[in-house]
């Protein structure tokens, strides 16, 4: 299974590739013929992964009642498939939606393409709208040489969902405060390990590994001269945590996204999880839906810096032949605080819109199946102190390789440094002829100094 992982990810790397080299082939008509964005009209075909329709859906109304001449199709597949029909479709010029998802993690694969139209220009001129949106994140949607090629839809600012009842059954602290004050070192965070631990029947998290990626959770995973920064403050704190846990058989032992950690959440087999605020979502709506009430939402624990974790975009294929249409679209549902509201209630997709903060109405509620917590006026402070940080071709699949590397460390015994010289061992030799490539595709566009 790992051998065939690895090939497809390689493949669809062969494909950004091409996005990047073959300009030529991959770019459709130029912005000078995109039309009137005021007054579109025909069919426009949006894509992308569940539950992006669902929020697409639920402003569908709003966006016809303002542009009544357009007619919408919707494309949706799973995440899995999504990734390499749509840089498939960039790299051979046809197939792509006119409006496409992106999501956060492999935007660094795409953002330079040239098969993706330039934002700034007219008549779209997205770079009036850049003060609007979280700046960290409008950088992100930044080709190396400065084009805007997305537009920020969602963020998810990372926090510790934690189970109430279950901390207030072994003798912890249960209030969001309380427990982000307990949760401020590793030593408070591994006594919680200890007292939540029922041998055989629950656990505090699902991974011990998993606490050590946190530090990775804003996805800086590499510098401009792609060195992977390993070396950076908590690593050795961190490992030494997860590695007590796990050698006291305190963590369950299963990937987050497993079948046994979902029936963990919500049958009080696990007491944490650590994610984007969009998995408030989830642990709603099919992660944990017997449980209202019970969870509590806090900042990430052992003073770990406020970050991001999760989002999309969405871009407009140069391929496209409804350009007004669709750049009419991308303005309506991701610059409009309204339209943006209505589908983050929808589906809990945290705007990177700062507009849409201001109202009270939402961002100040208590959300009662969150104990009356303000989880939304939480999720907005933490957006507010996340630093821009740099994204590159490199970074899809570094949660694996970091995940992956952690856990063999601690299953052998392997002291803190030890094993910071063993992931970056890992990582480093998994990752080396990505690398390579993609210093020769920099030098070539002349964004390389060697």
């Amino acid at each position: 299974m790992r051998r065939k992982s690895m090939l497809t990810k390689f493949v669809v790397y062969l494909i950004v590739l091409l996005i990047a080299v073959t300009p030529l082939v991959a770019c459709g008509d130029s912005s000078s013929d995109v039309g009137d964005p005021n007054n579109p009209s025909g069919p426009i075909v949006i894509g992308g992964w569940p539950a992006g329709d669902e929020a697409f859906m639920a402003i569908e109304d709003l966006f016809l009642a303002k542009f009544p001449d357009v007619e919408i199709e919707y494309q949706f597949m799973t995440g899995d498939d999504y990734r390499p029909a749509f840089l498939t479709a960039l790299a051979a010029g046809s197939g792509a939606p006119d409006v496409a998802m992106v999501e956060g993690g492999w935007i660094g694969e795409v953002r330079d393409s040239l098969a993706l139209e330039d934002l700034r220009e007219q008549p779209f001129d997205a770079n009036r709208l850049a003060n609007d949106f979280v700046r960290f994140r409008w950088e992100l949607g930044q080709s190396l040489d400065g084009r805007q090629t997305g537009i920020p839809w969602d963020i998810g600012p990372a926090t510790m969902f934690y189970r109430r009842d279950i901390f207030e059954e072994v003798g912890l602290p249960y209030e969001p405060d309380e427990v982000e004050e307990f949760m401020s070192t590793w030593d408070g965070f591994v006594q919680a390990a200890e007292l939540v631990h029922i041998p055989g029947q629950r656990w505090l998290l699902p991974d011990a590994s998993q606490l050590f990626f946190w530090l990775f959770m804003n996805r800086d995973f590499y510098n401009e001269k792609l060195e992977f920064q390993l070396d950076r403050p908590g690593v050795m704190e961190a490992y030494d945590a997860a590695y007590k846990i796990r050698t006291n058989g305190w963590d369950m032992q299963v990937g987050m996204w497993t079948d046994e950690a979902y029936a963990g959440f919500n049958g009080g087999g696990l007491a944490i999880v650590v994610a984007g605020s969009w998995y408030g979502g989830f642990l709603k709506s099919w992660v944990s839906p017997d449980n209202p009430g019970l969870w509590g939402v806090t900042r990430l624990p052992a003073g770990i810096k406020d970050s991001n974790w999760g989002g999309s975009f969405v871009t407009i294929p140069t391929q496209s032949t409804n350009k007004a249409a669709a750049w009419a679209y991308v303005e309506f549902s991701m610059a409009d605080p309204v339209a943006q509201n209505v589908m983050f209630e929808a589906v809990d997709y945290f705007p990177a819109l700062i507009t849409s903060w201001d109202d009270a109405s939402i961002y100040n509620a208590p959300d009662p199946w969150f104990a009356d917590q303000q989880t939304r006026a939480l999720w907005v402070d933490i957006s507010k102190a996340i630093k821009p940080y740099h994204t590159t071709m490199l970074d899809v699949g570094m949660d694996d390789l970091i995940l992956d590397s952690v856990s063999v460390a601690m299953n052998q015994g392997m002291s803190a440094q030890e094993a910071m010289d063993h992931i970056m061992d890992y990582v480093t030799s998994m990752k080396a002829e990505e690398r390579e490539a993609n210093i020769d595709l920099l030098r070539d566009h002349g964004l390389w100094n060697d």
